[in-house]
């Protein structure tokens, strides 16, 4: 039988660390390094590290707290997609589903499905299947694009204003 839940999730405006709630209680939290594409996530169930390497072809590691490999998260960067691949083999396609970033995906093209809206901080999750790894791993693709943007837009008005200056 499949559940249907709905999450709601805050970040700081200035941070990103992220606070996943159910009816009003905490459920996890999604706690990031300030200069490093890395996370801790910390459940009801343990503590998780996603932790990633790579610049040109990037990939995060989902660890749990015996540093077991729990799945492989590789980003699609030119399309904005990525992709968590399970070590049973189970995969999950993960993108964004409207052109303002706002909303995102994450299925595995079967039978589950979760649903990501935001809005100014905070959001809602749609899910159809209660798992935590894959509530905070799309989450923190979420994180890791925003990321890349901001990088982006930062980098294209520094050469702009050097470009500018000389």
């Amino acid at each position: 039988m499949i559940m249907e839940q709905t999450l709601n999730w805050r970040k700081g405006t200035f941070d990103s660390n992220y606070h996943v709630f159910k009816d009003g209680l905490l459920r996890f939290s999604l706690n990031f390094s300030s200069w490093k594409n890395s996370a801790i996530a910390t459940t009801q169930n343990g503590i998780y590290l996603l932790k990633s390497t790579g610049f040109s072809n990037p990939e995060t590691t989902l660890f749990n707290n015996k540093n077991e490999v729990l799945a492989k998260i590789s980003y699609d960067l030119l399309s904005f997609k990525a992709k968590i691949i399970f070590p049973s083999g189970e995969q999950f396609d993960w993108s964004f589903q409207n052109s303002w970033l706002s909303r995102w995906s994450l299925n595995n093209k079967n039978d589950k499905q979760i649903l990501f809206n935001a809005s100014s901080g905070s959001g809602i999750v749609h899910s159809n299947v209660d798992d935590d790894l894959l509530v905070f791993c799309g989450l923190f693709i979420r994180e890791y694009y925003a990321r890349i943007l901001f990088l982006f837009i930062l980098m294209v008005f520094f050469l702009s204003f050097f470009r500018s200056v000389f």
